[in-house]
């Protein structure tokens, strides 16, 4: 697993030991773990009793002896919870391959502990006054590692990816209508101003059609009244002007966050649309439902095989789109929740810039990179920086190089060498551009509680034009300072808070203190947190290939877990829904099979009787809050499901796996598959292969155990 890259002397991390970073599925670094959590709650403690040195002690020996029973007390219920939460699933442990959850680092746990403890609130820098300023030094860690500027960019931490998908709606709605209230400023003050349209040409803002204003690139939507208010700041009535522009703009009708959407519908007489992949997480329908765009604005864009958004036909969705309608938003996304594709963004980039030089329309580009913006920490190669400006097609090939993401290997089966060697590798060109083409848009979604393993809640949205922070902020006399408007217009932003500018209020400054001790010793970068994304996906495009060779090795698997028996009489086999994963996560279905001479080869059945197989065969594989009859430490492995619905994925979206399943689209409509779905996240497999485990082996022949069981009346 190593290599000339990953032991490059050009990172201070380099020698830094993954395995140092967690606990241990057997809690093997239990005391340093002890030992720092001690050290913190003991400092903290120190820092109480000498912060009023003057102050009496209140609680004296004899009044702490009352306390005596009610201790007892908590000390009983503690217990009752620490054996209620041993019932809890085994994230930590290489057998959990379900849901999007895993270990949490060290310092992460340390720094949420030590946060926790202090409990501060980062609605504020009154109640926060240190984690405040962490949480913006994290946004800008953040925004470095996704592509941005960091001293231009605007990051925070929100609860979840939810919110923060969410929240950059809400930036892109109140950007978008900045042009029309500019448009009603000019026009009532004539006042003669040029704006530069989609396709680079400049116009009177006053002259300008409602298209073209709400079509505007993003940064000169988001600049624009900025950029009028410095304009007007030069003549000899400059601070007339603005204080009448701050004023005016406050009560415009096209003020969206005071007027209200609908208003500004009926006024302008057209809808907006919002698109985005059919595999969108659930939270884009929820954003366009409380932004008040309603539902029915999310359009689908049809996915190919790889369930990655079809880039030709967003394409022909936006160049024939309605003149009664304006483009809202365009989300691309990196990783998504059930398969963990992403989509092509470079290629959505190049949509974005065709529609400028065509049709004169731009689109806010949001990429939902919840589960794979994690990724990008791979693409922070310290060797590789200073070329950002080559061609991208070149750049992906020297970034193939660099990183190395393979891993030639023998199978084995419970130690017994198949005398089968394959390669793995994440080296896929299209891939690799997408991820390089972060910093095309606007903002962008990542979930530190996710492939950051940092603990709950911890969500980030960051903008890649920290002016946006002028468009949205609530003043609140008793948190901020911050008073809105437009004012200092030739000077570049100040953020020293949050609250002012963020959807959500109170929130925990211990996920700042995660988040920020997290990303300070384990760097955002290919060889500090791009080690753990690494063994992720290597160890995921493993279990595929085991997967995928289940047909060649299934004689093999049946006479070292069946020695005794027959080869069994309803043979079987799974198939992955793609040939390659994304990022780390695989969704697959167990198919009944049938032998073709020496091989195998998957056997046309009834939609109804493979859902209920792998219903079955997960209901093996889970254990349910309510299921009294199983122990959950006498589970071996974990997996989680999914439904593939016409609903979501139209059949001409899923027709190479509907004939891989040999299911008619017919089948498909009415039923839908039932899908197998598990995630790679946990760090140790491959330290656990050389302690003699290959968990991801032992995975799949449970897969054939259990299967063949259902299959054969067992």
């Amino acid at each position: 697993m190593q290599d000339k890259y990953f032991n490059a002397e050009s990172s201070d991390s380099h020698n830094d030991p993954l395995a140092a970073w967690f606990l241990g599925p057997k809690a093997e670094h239990a005391g340093i773990w002890g030992e720092m959590i001690n050290y913190i709650f003991q400092d903290y403690v120190h820092w109480r009793r000498n912060y009023f040195l003057e102050d009496p002690i209140i609680l004296n020996r004899i009044k702490r002896r009352e306390h005596d029973h009610w201790f007892d007390k908590l000390t009983s219920e503690v217990d009752s919870v620490l054996n209620q939460l041993k019932s809890h699933f085994p994230f930590f442990s290489p057998r959990y391959v379900a849901h999007m959850l895993s270990e949490q680092t060290l310092p992460s746990v340390l720094g949420y502990f030590a946060g926790m403890l202090y409990n501060p609130n980062n609605v504020t820098n009154e109640a926060a006054p240190i984690t405040v300023p962490l949480e913006i030094e994290v946004g800008k860690m953040v925004s470095k590692m996704l592509g941005y500027n960091p001293q231009t960019a605007w990051a925070h931490i929100t609860s979840g990816g939810t919110v923060a998908n969410i929240e950059a709606l809400w930036v892109a709605r109140t950007a978008q209508f900045n042009a029309l209230m500019v448009q009603e400023f000019c026009k009532k003050e004539n006042i003669d101003y040029q704006v530069v349209l989609a396709n680079g040409a400049m116009a009177s803002v006053s002259e300008a059609g409602i298209q073209d204003l709400l079509h505007l690139s993003s940064d000169e939507a988001i600049l624009l009244v900025r950029k009028l208010a410095s304009h007007l700041s030069k003549n000899d009535e400059g601070d007339y002007y603005l204080r009448k522009l701050n004023r005016f703009f406050k009560e415009s009708r096209f003020n969206v966050n005071n007027t209200g959407i609908l208003k500004i519908h009926d006024e302008i007489k057209m809808s907006p649309l919002i698109y985005v992949s059919e595999a969108a997480h659930y939270s884009v329908k929820k954003a366009a439902n409380i932004l008040g765009y309603g539902e029915n604005a999310v359009v689908a864009v049809p996915v190919d095989s790889k369930f990655r958004m079809d880039a030709d036909a967003l394409k022909e969705m936006l160049f024939n789109q309605k003149p009664e309608n304006y483009t809202a938003c365009v989300i691309g996304i990196a990783g998504t929740t059930e398969e963990g594709a992403v989509d092509p963004l470079r290629k959505i980039q190049q949509v974005r810039n065709d529609l400028q030089v065509e049709k004169n329309r731009s689109f806010w580009f949001h990429i939902d990179a919840a589960w794979g913006g994690y990724l990008r920490s791979l693409f922070t190669h310290p060797g590789l920086e200073a070329i950002q400006s080559v061609d991208l097609n070149e750049l992906a090939g020297q970034y193939a190089d660099a990183l190395d993401v393979k891993e030639i290997y023998s199978i084995h089966i419970k130690g017994v060498d198949t005398g089968i060697q394959t390669a793995i590798s994440w080296d896929d060109p299209e891939l690799y551009k997408s991820f390089l083409s972060f910093p095309e848009a606007d903002s962008i979604t990542v979930d530190p509680h996710k492939m950051g393993y940092i603990p709950y809640p911890c969500g980030i949205v960051a903008f890649k034009n920290e002016v946006v922070t002028e468009l949205i902020t609530q003043k609140a006399q008793y948190i901020s300072d911050e008073r809105g408007g437009i004012y200092d217009v030739d000077k570049p932003v100040t953020i020293n808070a949050v609250g002012p500018f963020i959807l959500e209020g109170s929130k925990p400054g211990a996920a700042a203190a995660a988040a920020w001790l997290a990303h300070k010793t384990i760097p955002l970068e290919t060889f500090g947190h791009g080690k753990i994304i690494r063994t992720s996906l290597l160890n995921t495009r493993k279990l595929l290939d085991y997967l995928q060779k289940h047909e060649a090795l299934f004689k093999i698997i049946e006479k070292s877990l069946f020695e005794e028996e027959e080869m069994c009489a309803n043979p079987f086999t799974f198939k992955a829904v793609y040939d390659q994963t994304d990022t780390n996560v695989i969704c697959y279905v167990a198919v009944p099979a049938e032998w073709d001479g020496e091989n195998l080869k998957i056997k046309a059945v009834p939609l109804q009787e493979l859902n209920t197989l792998n219903k079955n065969l997960y209901n093996r594989l889970t254990i349910r809050s309510n299921d009294t009859k199983r122990l959950l430490h006498a589970q071996e492995y974990f997996v989680s499901k999914t439904w593939f619905e016409s609903s979501q994925y139209a059949a001409s979206s899923v027709k190479t796996l509907l004939k891989n399943l040999k299911i008619s689209e017919a089948e498909y409509t009415e039923t839908g598959i039932f899908v197998l779905r598990s995630t790679i996240m946990n760090p140790w497999y491959f330290t656990a292969e050389e302690a003699g485990k290959d968990y991801l082996m032992d995975f799949v022949l449970t897969l054939h155990s259990y299967t063949r069981g259902l299959l054969n009346d067992e």
